[in-house]
């Protein structure tokens, strides 16, 4: 109910036509066309509603963002800056994520980046990156496994000027090195839960321990998204190297048990939010599908 209360708060506040809108949702109306507050138009019916909801968010955010280039690009301004983000086919939902929502804003209060090395791992359009950047991040060293996903965070550093403070790496992170197999046709963000192609673009595989020592890090931050792959990177890292970052701030998937005792073991200080439901219908098992997630921060002693 208050999910639904929210939206109808949401589409009144960014669009002008709002009672034309609301006849699509009830199904009195089969199509119109969704006018925005900021000028932006929309072709709305019943089958592109869940695009027209993600523009609600993106314009309750940032109210003068502008998606061009067939719509496959979006500038906002996020404080006073300026930013550019291509995100192809796949959406900007992480960015609006990172932007919008700004779930890493509280925990930076407690863990903060400024004048650190950062090692992000799972950097996506290279969105968190410049986000750490903005921060006073001193460096990050971004580590992104999927082809499409790096290609675009190579193009958004350089478009918005980070190219220089940031280091992208086309590679995957696990408990141990080798290679894999990654489609990078894929419509949706892999996790541990999609099977492993037969075909498609061979990607090195690094550990955490590996980054550390190659790239030097001395009492810097660690991030990881993965979406999943979390449990592998860390269960399998020496905590003399965990020890290595300062702070961390970790998204785990299916649930924080395993993870909480070895980061302590390791001489952290420990918070998480959650765990929150979320359901994967793509995943290829009940087990990965059902993702129990939230956010770990921790604190070196």
């Amino acid at each position: 109910m208050l999910t639904r209360l929210n939206r109808l708060y949401l589409i009144i506040k960014t669009t002008q036509n709002w009672l034309g809108v609301l006849s699509i949702w009830f199904q009195l109306k089969d199509k119109c066309v969704a006018n925005f507050r900021n000028g932006y138009k929309f072709k709305l019916d019943r089958k592109s509603w869940s695009e027209y909801i993600r523009r609600i968010y993106l314009f309750s955010y940032f109210p003068t963002a502008k998606l061009f280039d067939e719509e496959n690009k979006l500038k906002f301004f996020y404080g006073p800056r300026e930013l550019e983000f291509s995100f192809g086919k796949w959406g900007f939902d992480t960015v609006l994520e990172i932007f919008g929502g700004d779930p890493y804003k509280d925990f930076l209060k407690f863990a903060p980046v400024k004048n650190k090395q950062v090692v992000d791992i799972g950097s996506a359009f290279g969105d968190t990156a410049i986000y750490f950047l903005i921060k006073g991040a001193k460096y990050v060293y971004a580590y992104e496994a999927f082809p499409g996903f790096f290609h675009l965070a190579k193009e958004n550093l350089r478009t918005n000027g980070f190219s220089d403070s940031c280091v992208l790496v086309l590679a995957a992170v696990s408990g141990k090195s080798g290679t894999m197999m990654i489609d990078s046709k894929m419509d949706d963000m892999f996790g541990t839960g999609i099977k492993e192609p037969i075909f498609g673009e061979k990607v090195p595989i690094i550990t955490l321990r590996q980054i550390v020592e190659q790239n030097n890090i001395q009492d810097g931050f660690l991030k990881i998204d993965t979406e999943g792959y979390e449990y592998e990177i860390l269960l399998n890292t020496p905590k003399e190297i965990l020890r290595r970052f300062s702070d961390m701030l970790i998204e785990y998937h299916y649930g924080f048990e395993k993870l909480e005792p070895y980061i302590k073991g390791a001489g952290f200080e420990i918070f998480h939010t959650g765990p929150t439901h979320v359901y994967v219908p793509q995943y290829a098992s009940d087990e990965n599908r059902n993702m129990y997630v939230g956010y770990i921060t921790a604190k070196r002693k």
